[in-house]
């Protein structure tokens, strides 16, 4: 009888599962990716310090642009230094901030007729203020806009604000990203007539300047942000319900988007990101991505930053000192995975240092962040891993009041969050394990922006016996149709001795036995992925004879899909 191509192939794959069915043990968490595995053209990390251009992992730097120095006189337009940072580091790519909110950094000439608040913001909603940026915009995207080194531009509109004189930038404290206090926001209206009719409407009008002026690169634009105004109050929320409707407007229109302090890693949980919630056991949710969502994001910049990590002073009071910053680095760098951000800004500098010496952890930074680079804007069809972190995070009920079907996973005033990640998902009895203090001495690390009353804790892991994982679905079409070759990779507390294995109907991996030595380990598990199997909605079960912390399984993906393809027709 002949044996079919798709039929040898897999007798190969599983031969070579079976032909090295020993699983291995690794310490702490494993980062490592299959060979083929490389960073997307169009993703990556960006070192957020203006002119450093050589740091291992980082392709992309974020170059400021001002006003005042690039349009230095009205109509004449100084793009000199762009121009000869962009030919000097032909395969750098710079992500660019054009500083254009602030009276700091407004050219003398157009001072003279822009209004301003106290803490020097332009008035943007002043049509003279569009009037006066609109040619610079213009003649910015006229020469750079299909430029292939600039990834994107970060278009912000509101607070430009300063806590001191413009000779310091140290002293710049808005961005563009509508931070505006009760306080800030009462001067705007008493004295600058804002209300939020007219916030709206400059806010899309300068919108479609950008996207106008960029045409066929509008995907570039980053629009500053989807949340809220900083601020809360009566005031506050006339405008902040205006927030949504202004996302969906930007979304529509094809550009990007970029947040900030992504630090709060439970903050992005709106529709407007392609957030949705799935009810499961014990009173908890899983924290889903939409992939019909994701699948229109694709091709945009779609960042995040990521950038509260280092020695400055107003990083470590924020956040608290460094030995809580690897595991904040973690969780929130996943975050950004699941959302699909295809860039990361961070200090590059910083982290370079971050998790080495005195504060070596198990969460291994260095390695994180090469498996970031590599993994950052990955799609279904090219992805070299799959990742679900479990545990339980807690979000204020207020925080999600646009879902109503929440009941089920709320635990009193705030809903409980057991999972999220990218193309995997779980089920299983679980107890929430591994509590995660937020002190409140170290300012709960930042995270009271979601973080219920009288709760300053996490739980890193769930623990349990049973664990049943599937994939998604489309991406099991994609990469698995006939079946594929992977590793799974646990990463648990080793709590006691016990025994772990991986298990599917047709397959059953060798056990490994844990040691009770108290550190977090990874098991990597070959396995291979059957797609013919009858109890299709679940792929694989994680059995432990007795329960251990699980913080994290990680699943990689053997061969890229399209040598998969090519051996399915070329089987010799």
């Amino acid at each position: 009888m002949m044996i079919k191509p798709y039929t040898f192939f897999l007798l190969l794959l599983s031969n070579s599962v079976l032909a090295s069915p020993k699983p291995t043990l690794s310490d702490g968490f494993d980062w490592s990716l299959p060979s083929y595995a490389k960073a997307s053209p169009n993703a990556g990390l960006i070192d957020e310090d203006d002119g450093n251009i050589d740091v291992n992992n980082y392709r992309q730097y974020l170059h400021i642009v001002r006003w005042d120095k690039t349009n230095p006189h009205k109509g004449k337009y100084d793009f000199s230094r762009l121009k000869q940072l962009l030919a000097d580091n032909p395969t750098k790519k710079l992500l660019i901030r054009l500083e254009v909110n602030s009276a700091c950094e407004a050219p003398a000439w157009a001072l003279k007729t822009l209004q301003t608040t106290k803490k020097k913001s332009l008035v943007f909603w002043d049509k003279q203020y569009r009037k006066l940026l609109k040619p610079f915009i213009e003649n910015f995207a006229k020469q750079f806009a299909h430029h292939p080194q600039i990834i994107g531009v970060q278009l912000g509109i509101g607070d430009g604000k300063y806590r001191g004189s413009c000779q310091s930038f140290d002293n710049k404290d808005g961005w563009g990203e509508f931070w505006m206090t009760e306080k800030e926001l009462k001067e705007a209206e008493e004295h600058f007539a804002f209300t939020p009719k007219k916030f709206k409407k400059a806010t899309l009008n300068i919108i479609d300047d950008y996207i106008n002026a960029f045409g066929e690169a509008k995907n570039k634009l980053a629009f500053t942000n989807f949340e809220p105004f900083y601020s809360s109050g009566e005031r506050a929320d006339k405008y902040n319900r205006l927030m949504p409707e202004i996302a969906q407007y930007a979304l529509e229109k094809g550009i990007g988007n970029r947040d900030g302090a992504i630090e709060e890693w439970m903050r992005y949980t709106h529709r407007s990101y392609g957030m949705t919630f799935i009810p499961a056991q014990n009173n908890s949710c899983h924290l889903a991505m939409n992939e019909a969502f994701a699948d229109t994001i694709q091709g945009r910049y779609w960042g995040t930053e990521n950038e509260f990590y280092g020695k400055e002073d107003y990083i470590l009071e924020s956040n608290g000192p460094y030995y809580n910053q690897p595991y904040r680095f973690l969780i929130s760098s996943l975050r950004a995975l699941q959302m699909r951000r295809n860039y990361i800004t961070t200090n590059a500098d910083a982290l370079q240092t971050l998790d080495k010496g005195k504060y070596h952890t198990p969460f291994n930074t260095q390695a994180f962040l090469s498996y970031l680079e590599k993994t950052l804007g990955k799609q279904r069809h090219n992805t070299p891993d799959a990742f679900i972190l479990l545990g339980e995070r807690y979000i204020r009920n207020d925080r999600v009041s646009e879902y109503n079907h929440l009941d089920v996973c709320t635990q009193g005033t705030h809903i409980a969050v057991r999972s999220f990640g990218r193309w995997l998902s779980e089920k299983s009895d679980s107890q929430a394990s591994m509590r995660i203090t937020m002190p409140e001495k170290d300012n709960r690390w930042g995270q009271d922006f979601y973080l219920p009353d009288n709760i300053n804790y996490e739980y890193a892991a769930r623990s349990g016996t049973r664990f049943e994982f599937s994939l998604d679905s489309r991406l099991k079409e994609e990469r698995c149709a006939e079946g594929c070759d992977v590793e799974i990779k646990v990463t648990f507390k080793d709590t006691q001795k016990t025994q772990l294995s991986i298990s599917s109907l047709q397959q059953k991996t060798i056990s490994l036995s844990s040691t009770g030595d108290g550190k977090i380990k990874t098991i990597s598990f070959p396995f291979m992925i059957n797609s013919k199997e009858k109890n299709k909605a679940i792929d694989f079960i994680l059995r432990i004879e007795k329960p251990l912390p699980i913080m994290m399984l990680r699943m990689n993906f053997i061969l890229p899909v399209i040598q998969h393809r090519k051996d399915l027709l070329n089987p010799d």
